[in-house]
């Protein structure tokens, strides 16, 4: 379902909170260009715009897909707004742990 970018940013909120115990989410980033075309000067203008899908990785009808669309001109804020959401989501990750080799 294509949202707006704020909506966007709400809704990725409630799919990791929906996946936090267990589960996956996915968030994938594609560049689009659309050309328009004047019609008083017919010069070709490309404006570039990234979409970005989210979907929580549950197979069948239970799956949930959200995505929205970013020009460019918003990107710095959703990005900002993006970073802040995935530094908030990030606490179920484990650190690794090194073994320590024996010296012989």
């Amino acid at each position: 379902m294509l949202l707006d970018n704020d909506a966007f940013l709400t809704a990725l909120t409630k799919l990791f909170d929906s996946t936090k115990q267990t589960g996956t989410v996915y968030v994938t980033f594609k560049t689009i260009t659309h050309t328009e075309v004047k019609k008083k000067t017919k010069n070709k203008v490309e404006e570039q715009q990234c979409l970005v899908r989210a979907t929580d990785g549950k197979s069948g009808n239970k799956k949930t897909k959200i995505s929205t669309l970013l020009r460019a001109k918003d990107v710095n804020r959703f990005q900002m707004q993006y970073n802040t959401l995935m530094k908030a989501h990030m606490d179920g990750l484990n650190k690794k742990t090194k073994k320590r080799k024996m010296k012989v």
